[in-house]
C-alpha cells in the first residue's frame, strides 16, 4: 500500500478507550492523550501534533499481558523496551505517551492511528513561505556538506524532506 495523504477533506476522528482511565483522540492533526480523573488527581490532557510524533509502537495484547500504543515525541527520551520479556507492556502502563489495552477490537484501533499517524502529510498546507525557508535550509545543509560535516547521503535525504519529495 503506498503512502497516502489525508487532506482537510479526509480528517477524520479515531477514539480508543483504553485501561486506567486514558483515551487517546486522534482529530486531524492532532493527538490527544486523556487520563480521567480519580479520588487524588485531576483530569489532565495532553495535546500532541501529529507533525512532533516521531514514531509510534503497538504491542499485540497476549493471553497473559496487555497490550499498548506508545507515540515518541522528536526530542524525547527513547525507548527500547524490545528486549524485555513483557515487550515493554510494564513501561507502557506508567509512560504519559502510552495507552494500554487488553481486547482485540482496542488492538484493531490503535493499529489504525498508528497507520493514520505515519501516513499524515499536511503537504497540502505548505505555504510560499515554507518554501522559501526551505530553500534557506537547503543553503545551509550545503554549506555542511562542503565543509564535510554532512555526507552526500544526508544531505540528499534532508533534501529531499525539506522539498516534501
Amino acid at each position: 500500500m503506498g503512502k497516502k495523504e489525508h487532506c482537510k477533506e479526509e480528517l477524520k476522528m479515531i477514539i480508543l478507550n483504553g485501561k486506567q482511565g486514558k483515551q487517546i483522540i486522534v482529530d486531524g492533526s492532532t493527538v490527544k492523550i486523556i487520563k480521567k480523573g480519580g479520588i487524588f488527581a485531576s483530569e489532565r490532557e495532553k495535546t500532541l501534533p501529529i507533525r512532533n510524533i516521531s514514531s509510534v509502537e503497538v504491542k499485540k495484547p497476549g493471553a497473559l499481558i496487555t497490550g499498548f500504543i506508545q507515540f515518541s515525541i522528536a526530542g524525547g527520551a527513547a525507548r527500547d523496551s524490545s528486549f524485555k520479556l513483557t515487550g515493554g507492556a510494564f513501561d507502557a502502563v506508567q509512560d504519559e505517551n502510552s495507552v494500554v489495552f487488553n481486547d482485540k477490537l482496542s488492538y484493531e484501533t490503535a493499529l489504525e492511528i498508528k497507520e493514520y499517524v505515519e501516513n499524515y502529510s499536511e503537504s497540502s498546507k505548505i505555504s510560499s513561505n515554507v518554501n522559501n525557508s526551505s530553500a534557506d535550509e537547503i543553503v545551509k545543509f550545503k554549506n555542511l556538506l562542503d565543509q564535510g560535516i554532512l555526507t552526500q547521503q544526508e544531505f540528499d535525504a534532508k533534501k529531499r524532506q525539506l522539498l516534501g519529495l
